[in-house]
């Protein structure tokens, strides 16, 4: 099976000259409008310098900045050598003189909220897009609900469902995993009294996977760009299952999934349908726990758990299932967020909850060395227990109570009664009474740049 054209194994230059020396320029038709519009936008794109130095007059003269996002979108397929006229008009239109660079313009327009887009610009965009893939045309059609500002959505790489979504895959109890390492990463997941790891040498590549676990159907989305795995109950408000793949667009880097049954553009972030048929009146997927660990850590208090197999995904997909083989394909891949804070670097590892209108990042090597952390997120006290060795964060409620670790290396309360940990909750071990179990909260891990693209009135502990 050949290996799909990604930038993860040609690079994001190499990607997108292929996709234009596929497609002749100027090839979509525009939308038909009244006066200077998408149709002049669209003869920027001409191989004939004649006409687009005609495009380019029009629409100086014209003026109209609510064109500025479709020239952004049309520079992409621009070859650099023909951008000039674009380029000027950009200029003229916006003030700014940001060079050649197309992502440069997305965060320029990212950052200008008050620019709305000319009518028809969802097909437009679409019919751009399509010239990648038919099937965006489908997906970002004219008139569809939008969440989010579709300004904003590029295209990341690779085509509809190019990057293989797993679909419940092959597992294998722990002790017949001889390929995992106990100091390799994994995602582990606990649904129904059922206990499941899906390695991160695996899901570097696939990102995505439809599975079912303790009798529920869940997804499991990665977006690797911006290192947030987030495992979602997939049970429908009517009971089915919402079966998901890649859609290959991206909002502030951060990956769009998409439902098989009617096209809408999930966020990996929030499990919010934000582009479609269901964004109209949307439901928000349940978030599951998930633990990002060490194989080692996981299977001692999880002995029973089973485990991807990856005999039949090796034998299946050409990819090099090695630790940090994906990552290192892709270096230097990055694309426009122009909501940025300088608080943290970039990359810095946060554990993130979010509760309601309330959000909190907790820095990951803080809470490590913290090993307990007492706080408040929103009006909801949470505890955070977390494990050096594996690398392991966890977070409760902990209701009035506060906890530490006390010199016979157990979880106590503040009254010096002791607590067990799992998956699920913090329950009571001893110091009499009746007390309910605290319940495990809903965190995971992310880079900062991509938590607070989405979240930028998040609170940040730890810094």
């Amino acid at each position: 099976m050949a290996q799909a054209l990604t930038l993860r194994t040609i690079g994001w230059s190499a990607a997108l000259g292929a996709v234009l020396l596929l497609v002749p320029q100027g090839a979509v038709a525009a939308k038909d409008l009244e006066g200077v519009g998408y149709d002049t936008v669209q003869q920027l794109q001409s191989e004939k310098k004649k006409q687009r130095k005609k495009a380019q007059k029009a629409l100086i003269e014209a003026g109209d900045r609510a064109l500025v996002p479709g020239l952004v979108d049309s520079l992409f397929f621009i070859p650099r050598e023909h951008r000039a006229e674009a380029l000027e008009v950009l200029e003229s239109l916006t003030g700014a003189d940001l060079g050649v660079r197309y992502f440069d313009w997305v965060e320029w327009v990212g950052a200008h909220p008050e620019i709305e887009p000319l009518d028809g610009y969802a097909e437009f965009k679409a019919e751009l897009l399509s010239r990648i893939d038919p099937r965006y045309s489908e997906i970002l059609y004219d008139g569809a609900p939008v969440r989010v500002r579709l300004t904003e959505v590029v295209w990341g790489g690779v085509r509809v469902d190019e990057i293989p979504t797993l679909m419940n895959p092959d597992t294998i109890p722990a002790g017949e995993a001889e390929y995992l390492g106990d100091g390799e990463l994994v995602f582990g997941a606990s649904v129904e009294g059922e206990y499941r790891a899906y390695p991160l040498r695996i899901m570097d590549w696939h990102e995505l996977l439809n599975d079912e676990i303790g009798g529920d159907p869940v997804a499991l989305s990665y977006c690797t760009l911006c290192r947030s795995g987030v495992l979602f109950r997939t049970r429908g408000p009517a009971g089915g299952r919402i079966v998901f793949g890649t859609s290959g667009l991206l909002y502030r880097s951060n990956k769009l999934m998409f439902d098989h049954e009617t096209e809408s553009l999930w966020s990996n972030l929030t499990g919010e349908p934000v582009v479609g048929r269901l964004a109209e009146d949307p439901v928000r997927l349940e978030v599951l726990p998930l633990t990002l660990t060490t194989w080692g850590e996981w299977r001692w208090r999880h002995p029973t758990t089973t485990v991807l197999d990856l005999e039949p995904l090796a034998f299946y997909y050409p990819f090099d299932y090695q630790p940090g083989a994906a990552d290192e394909a892709r270096t230097g891949v990055s694309f426009p967020v122009w909501k940025q804070s300088d608080r943290l670097e970039r990359n810095t590892e946060v554990y993130v909850l979010r509760f309601g209108g309330h959000a909190k990042a907790f820095v990951v090597e803080a809470a490590l060395a913290a090993e307990i952390v007492n706080e408040v997120v929103g009006d909801v006290p949470v505890v955070l227990v977390a494990d050096s060795r594996s690398g392991s964060i966890r977070a409760y409620e902990r209701s009035e109570r506060s906890f530490h670790w006390n010199e016979d290396d157990q979880l106590a309360d503040d009254r010096g009664r002791i607590w067990s940990l799992t998956e699920e909750a913090l329950t009571l071990t001893n110091g009499g009474g009746s007390v309910e179990p605290l319940n495990r909260l809903p965190g995971h891990v992310a880079f900062w740049f991509g938590w607070y693209g989405f979240y930028p009135e998040t609170e940040v502990w730890g810094d």
